[in-house]
């Protein structure tokens, strides 16, 4: 396990700033955990996948993480601070399957197996979100009959849904949130990828805007830069009046 240095981090924000969500997912983990290719990556779970993520956050802005959200009953604005470790403790840290799974429900048998980056990234070229669920299932069967996963009944469907997210407790996260002004309770979901990617994103920015300051002060290279620690490139800012 390890962290990403800042030239290596760079050149995964530039790759993944034009792509979609999920293969920004797989262009940052094959670049920080290359012991796993890209298509390995693609295979995981999203679960399996988000837990990397969050991992890699850790280790790139540390293990506290800021947020707001905003209550929908009042509008009151809220801060909400956690950690990691709220995600990646047990009980949601559970071994991650990679065979078929199986559920019974309203007289169908339904095989499949935990959906995957790649299933997630089919999805959103397709625009279709019911194209998960067709890509994860691998059989479903009513009365000894092979049937088409779209035309599973909702209550399979959901059966289903519910039998992944159990299988998988990382895939999807919700959040807990009570409002200090009307004690208005709800739940939010918590996407890692969207946050640490603007996480990634601002870094990133400030970053260059360091190298510039430096490199039309100096005329250092953006590699000489980026490899000097925080504390010194701070210091030389400080010096230049930036």
């Amino acid at each position: 396990m390890r962290a990403l240095n800042p030239t290596a981090l760079l050149a995964a924000w530039e790759e993944g700033a034009g792509q979609p969500p999920p293969r920004r997912a797989i262009t940052l983990l094959a670049a920080a955990r290359p012991e796993r290719s890209a298509a390995e990556w693609a295979r995981a779970s999203i679960g399996e996948r988000d837990r990397a993520l969050l991992g890699l956050r850790e280790e790139l802005f540390g293990a506290c993480l800021e947020g707001a959200a905003v209550c929908p009953a009042c509008g009151q604005r809220l801060q909400l601070t956690f950690t990691t470790h709220d995600f990646l403790g047990s009980p949601i840290d559970v071994p991650i399957t990679k065979e078929s799974l199986r559920v019974e429900a309203a007289g169908y048998e339904v095989v499949y197996h935990l959906p995957t980056t790649a299933d997630l990234l089919a999805a959103v070229e397709t625009g279709e979100p019911e194209e998960l669920m067709k890509r994860s299932v691998e059989v479903a069967r009513r009365g000894g009959e092979t049937v088409d996963p779209a035309h599973m009944p909702e209550e399979v469907a959901s059966a289903v849904s519910a039998a992944m997210a159990q299988a998988d407790p990382l895939a999807e996260v919700w959040m807990a949130l009570a409002c200090p002004a009307c004690s208005h309770r709800w739940t939010c979901l918590f996407d890692i990828l969207s946050f640490l990617w603007g996480e990634i994103e601002d870094w990133a920015q400030r970053m260059l805007r360091e190298v510039h300051v430096l490199a039309s002060a100096y005329g250092w290279s953006e590699t000489d830069i980026v490899a000097m620690s925080p504390r010194r490139r701070q210091m030389y800012l400080d010096m230049v009046g930036a």
